[in-house]
C-alpha cells in the first residue's frame, strides 16, 4: 500500500509498503536530531527571507503576511492528514495482526511527529516575522534624515487578530513624517523660520549674519536685528529640522538690520561779531576794535541705519581744538552834536506778522511733532542746491543769540521781536548778525548749512513763545 508524509516542503510520496515487516524502533536522540535537523532547516530559510525582506524594506508588510499565511496553510494540511487518518482506522477492521498493528502505529507516530514539525514552523516563522519588521522598521528609519525618527515599533502577539495588530503598526511607522521631537525654533516677526538640535550653533549663525552685514565699519559700530527674531525651545515637526546655517541663510531677506556708526569730523567754529554802539560818535564811525579769530572743534556723532537707511542722528562728543575769538566793532548813533550816552542798543520795531525765512524754496522735509520717538520742535526747510543760501529774519527785531554751542543747533541765531514772540534759525553754516544787532524784516541774518546734529543742509526754524515750542506753519 501507499501512504504520504508531510515534510518541509509540503505533501510527497515517502515509501510504498508492499508487505508488513518489522520495524526497529528508533532511539530517542537520533528522533531529537532530526527534529533538530528540521528546525536547522526551517530557521535557514527563515534566516535568507529575513534578508531579502532587509533589502525589501517597503515590502515587509506583505512579506509577513505570505509568511503567516504558509505558516498556517502548513498546519491546516497537517490538521487534514491527522483527521484523515484517525477516520482510517474506525474504518480499518479491528483484528489486524501484530505486524499491521506495528506499522499502523509507525505512521501514527510519524504524522504526529509531523504536526509538531509544522507546529514548531508556524511560530518560528511568526517570530522571524516579528524581528524582521522590528529590524526592517529601525532601518527604514535610520535611512532618513532626522536622526529622532530612528525609534522601533513594538507588536505583542496575543490572539488571531495578530495580523491587523501588526499591519496597523507597520502602516503608522513608514507613513510617519511629522514626529515631534525637541529642538530650537527660529521665529522671525512671531513666524517659524527652521528649527535646529543645538541652540549654540543657531546663535553663532545669527551673529555671523550680523558681523558679516557690519564687516566694513570699525569695531565700535554695534549691529542689532530691528524687527523680532528670537530662539524657542520646544517639540517640532521632523520636517523643519535643518543645519543652523542654512535655515540662516534661507532666511536672509527676513532680517531688519540696524547699525550704529560713530561719524567723527573736523568743523570750523565761526568767530561772533560783537557791536557796540557809541552815542557820542556819528553813525558814520565805524572801528573794530577786536579781530575775529575762529575756532576749530573735533565732533562725534552716532548715527543709527536701519536696513541702509539713516533714522537717527546723536552728537556723542564735542571737543574743542581751538577756542573762537569774537570779533568787537564800535559803531556810532549820533545825528547830532551833542552826545547822550556812551553806549546804547537800537532795536527796530516788530511789523506783527512772520515771512517765509528761505527765499531760495518752500520745500519742507521734515514737520513739527513727534518724530523718531521725541519731539521736533520745528520745521526743517531744504532741497536740492539749498547749502549756502540766504535765511532772512521771519520779522523784525534784536538778535539775542548769534553762535554755537553745543546744544545741537550747530550754528543758530534767536530773534527777540519785542512781541512775545522769538524766532530760532539753526544749523547755519555762518552768520551774518551778531548779538545784540537790530535786524528788519527780510534782512540776511544767516546761511544754509549742516551744522550741529544734522543729517544733512537745511534750516531748522522754530517759533517760541515764552518756554512753548509752537507750530510756525501757523505763524508764515
Amino acid at each position: 500500500m501507499k501512504t504520504k508524509f508531510i515534510t518541509v516542503d509540503g505533501y510527497s510520496q515517502l515509501e510504498t509498503v508492499r508487505k508488513p515487516r518489522k520495524f526497529k524502533k528508533q532511539p530517542f536522540t537520533k528522533k531529537v536530531k532530526k527534529l533538530v535537523k528540521i528546525t536547522c532547516t526551517v530557521l535557514s530559510q527563515s534566516f535568507k527571507e529575513f534578508k531579502d525582506n532587509k533589502a525589501k524594506a517597503k515590502r515587509l508588510e506583505n512579506c509577513y503576511k505570505s509568511q503567516r499565511n504558509h505558516g498556517t496553510e502548513r498546519l491546516s494540511k497537517s490538521a487534514f492528514v491527522s483527521v484523515k487518518l484517525r477516520k482510517a482506522e474506525k474504518k480499518a477492521p479491528k483484528h489486524l495482526s501484530k505486524s499491521e498493528r506495528h506499522s499502523r502505529n509507525f505512521l501514527r507516530k510519524k504524522v504526529a511527529l509531523g504536526v509538531a514539525t509544522s507546529f514548531v514552523a508556524v511560530i518560528l516563522c511568526t517570530l522571524t516575522s516579528m524581528s524582521t519588521i522590528s529590524f526592517g522598521a529601525v532601518a527604514l528609519e535610520s535611512d532618513s534624515k532626522t536622526p529622532t525618527q530612528a525609534q522601533t515599533q513594538e507588536v505583542s502577539v496575543r490572539d488571531s487578530e495578530v495580523s491587523k495588530v501588526v499591519h496597523s503598526s507597520i502602516t503608522k511607522s513608514m507613513s510617519r513624517d511629522d514626529v515631534l521631537t525637541s529642538g530650537y525654533g527660529l521665529y522671525i516677526d512671531k513666524k517659524l523660520a527652521g528649527v535646529s538640535v543645538d541652540k549654540e550653533s543657531l546663535e553663532d549663525a545669527l551673529q555671523a549674519n550680523l558681523d558679516q552685514y557690519k564687516a566694513k565699519y570699525d569695531d565700535e559700530t554695534t549691529d542689532m536685528f530691528a524687527n523680532k527674531v528670537e530662539i524657542v525651545a520646544g517639540s517640532y515637526s521632523s520636517k523643519d529640522f535643518d543645519v543652523a546655517e542654512n535655515i540662516v541663510e534661507k532666511n536672509a531677506d527676513k532680517f531688519s538690520y540696524s547699525l550704529s556708526t560713530d561719524i567723527i569730523y573736523k568743523e570750523r567754529v565761526p568767530y561772533t561779531t560783537e557791536v557796540k554802539y557809541d552815542s557820542s560818535k556819528p553813525t558814520s564811525y565805524k572801528k573794530v576794535t577786536q579781530k575775529g579769530i575762529n575756532g576749530k572743534q573735533k565732533v562725534t556723532i552716532r548715527v543709527t541705519y536701519v536696513d541702509k537707511v539713516q533714522t537717527d542722528c546723536v552728537t556723542t562728543e564735542v571737543k574743542t581744538l581751538r577756542e573762537a575769538q569774537k570779533k568787537i566793532v564800535v559803531v556810532g548813533t549820533n545825528n547830532t552834536t551833542s552826545a547822550s550816552s556812551s553806549y546804547s542798543t537800537y532795536s527796530a520795531s516788530a511789523s506783527g506778522s512772520f515771512m517765509w525765512p528761505v527765499p531760495y524754496t518752500r520745500n519742507i522735509t521734515s514737520g513739527y511733532g513727534m518724530r523718531w520717538g521725541r519731539m521736533h520742535t520745528g520745521i526743517d526747510i531744504a532741497s536740492a542746491g539749498v547749502y549756502g543760501q540766504s535765511i532772512v529774519a521771519s520779522d523784525s527785531g534784536v538778535v539775542t543769540w548769534a553762535g554755537y554751542d553745543s546744544s545741537g543747533y550747530g550754528n543758530y541765531v534767536i530773534i527777540d521781536h519785542g512781541n512775545g514772540y522769538k524766532t530760532l534759525y539753526g544749523h547755519c553754516s555762518s552768520l551774518a548778525v551778531s548779538n545784540g544787532q537790530s535786524v528788519s524784516k527780510g534782512q540776511t541774518i544767516a546761511y544754509v548749512g549742516s551744522t550741529g546734529n544734522s543729517t544733512g543742509p537745511h534750516l531748522h526754524f522754530e517759533v517760541r513763545s515764552g518756554n512753548a515750542r509752537l507750530n510756525p506753519l501757523g505763524f508764515v
